[in-house]
């Protein structure tokens, strides 16, 4: 009866000693940070959509080193995500995590928030007014519940841990010797969406807003008003633009992306002046794109780009 009991007490103690996922989905494999300036490093993300082999993690988590700690940006899909990011940071420095900002609503770039806040209970965490509005009318419990679906379970243990700051465009969030710059152009990619400019060290976070090597849904936002916020933020002195997915660039990555959304625009604008269908854009934009046909979503998104960029021709006209 005693070895029984000292059995169970063991078990017990090395279960509470196990991260927090071990008893859920198993722990995301590491995906090292790259340095990409002089105090911002970035885990630069699988291109794929969520799904079994990459356990939901598919987005760029972004750290920044000031004097006081490590400000995190979009910490992942899930707890298991920032679990992993957490690992990460520890080979980059031994600060604390004193700040996360959240760039837009889909969860595959905040979920992770759940282990980041796990650890570092005391670090705000920032995101746009109308993503914790938007949070709170239940759109955290659906990425939670998408996540565990695309990835069969692998993000099981996730929970919703919303921003709890809200920001908006000008604001500044000053920790320790950085300047965190927001700037938000209305609905780009989503309504929610935040840029985070650290103007010492001209580092850009862009969010979805523009992305490199994938094409990504637009169905919470607009193509022109895609195109406006790249416009103004194309207006910044930054030099190290860090996209919500694929790899970091200089200025050349937002005026690709650009590219891409204005020849679909385009092809829906033919389309409609020449009262053909919504499923006609897609032939059209499929010769004025050819240089993304290798960009990750290219095949599964361009044809519901186009009829989206149709209904929105469309509803311009009228």
């Amino acid at each position: 009866m005693r070895n029984t009991l000292i059995l169970v007490l063991g078990i017990c103690l090395q279960t509470l000693t196990q991260p927090l996922s071990a008893a859920t989905g198993e722990p995301v494999r590491d995906y090292p940070f790259t340095q990409v300036a002089e105090n911002t490093w970035v885990i630069h993300g699988p291109l794929e959509m969520p799904n079994v082999a990459n356990q939901g993690f598919m987005n760029n988590p972004g750290i920044v080193i000031t004097d006081t700690g490590i400000v995190v940006v979009d910490p992942g899909s899930s707890l298991q995500s920032g679990e992993m990011v957490l690992r990460m940071i520890r080979q980059v420095s031994d600060k604390p995590v004193v700040a996360v900002f959240n760039t837009h609503v889909h969860g595959d770039h905040w979920l992770g928030n759940q282990a980041i806040s796990a650890a570092y209970p005391d670090a705000p965490i920032y995101g746009h007014s109308k993503m914790l509005a938007m949070i709170a009318d239940g759109a955290g419990d659906t990425w939670v519940d998408l996540m565990d679906r695309l990835t069969e379970g692998a993000t099981r243990g996730t929970g919703v841990v919303a921003p709890g700051h809200a920001v908006k465009h000008g604001d500044t969030v000053k920790v320790g010797n950085k300047t965190f710059r927001i700037h938000h152009y209305g609905q780009a990619h989503t309504l929610t969406d935040i840029m985070i400019e650290v103007e010492e060290d001209a580092v850009m976070f862009l969010g979805d807003n523009v992305t490199a090597d994938r094409i990504p849904r637009l169905s919470d936002g607009t193509f022109m008003g895609n195109i406006n916020s790249i416009d103004k933020i194309m207006e910044s002195k930054a030099k190290t633009w860090i996209p919500g997915h694929g790899p970091t660039g200089d200025k050349s990555i937002l005026s690709a992306y650009r590219e891409y959304l204005q020849a679909v625009y385009a092809a829906a604008e033919e389309a409609f002046s020449n009262d053909m269908d919504s499923s006609d854009v897609k032939a059209i934009s499929v010769k004025t794109t050819t240089k993304y046909k290798d960009w990750s979503g290219y095949d599964e998104e361009l044809g519901p780009h186009g009829a989206q960029a149709y209904m929105e021709v469309e509803a311009a006209e009228f």
